[in-house]
């Protein structure tokens, strides 16, 4: 196996935690029974799709999903349930970054939002360090500024064309084993962070 030069890490349950039954709570508060019909981990309606995919714009996410439900909801109301799934930055496996990310070419790849987006960032600025949340990385690629997402090995291929990266020379780190697999599946190594795993602590026997 060949030594590894280059990173891409996952954001969502690698380097911040995120929480679907919080986000489902938070629906429940304002009426909205059994969210997670509409959007999980792995199977979501085609709206949050295409929300992720920038094929939609915040505005007519709002209109989709009062649609959807049927229900006269406020755009601060479905940013309220929205954004309950974001809980916050793991500082550790920040800090890790920072302190190995000159021994690597590292790369963010996401499957995110402009609504979720804009929170992390100013939530990055304000709560965890003094400089950008982007400055981690040589690249940030998101799924709703490439007009693809995760698993698709296209979206895979696309990062490694663009920065000129040999796919065996690139740990991929993620928690969705679809994407694990889709990675896998281009020529990438992987690093499956498992529930309880941090990359502080398990990325060493990787590298």
């Amino acid at each position: 196996m060949a030594a590894v030069k280059n990173l891409i890490f996952d954001l969502g349950n690698v380097l911040y935690d995120i929480d679907f039954k919080k986000m489902n709570i938070a629906f429940a508060t304002i009426g909205i029974e059994g969210f997670d019909q509409f959007f999980t981990l792995n199977k979501s309606h085609q709206l949050f799709l295409d929300l992720e995919m920038g094929f939609v714009n915040e505005q007519e996410f709002y209109d989709g999903v009062r649609t959807l439900l049927s229900l006269p909801l406020t755009n601060e109301q479905i940013v309220f349930g929205w954004n309950a799934l974001l809980v916050g930055f793991r500082k550790n496996s920040i800090e890790w970054i920072k302190e190995n990310n000159f021994r690597y070419n590292t790369f963010l790849y996401s499957n995110t939002n402009q609504i979720h987006h804009d929170h992390f960032i100013q939530e990055f600025e304000k709560d965890v360090a003094n400089y950008s949340f982007v400055s981690l990385f040589k690249t940030a690629y998101y799924s709703h500024e490439m007009g693809m997402r995760k698993p698709d090995p296209a979206s895979f291929n696309y990062i490694i064309e663009k920065e000129g990266l040999l796919a065996g020379e690139t740990l991929f780190i993620d928690d969705n084993e679809p994407n694990i697999i889709a990675a896998a599946s281009v020529g990438l190594q992987v690093l499956h962070l498992k529930e309880g795993m941090r990359v502080e602590k398990d990325i060493a026997s990787y590298l």
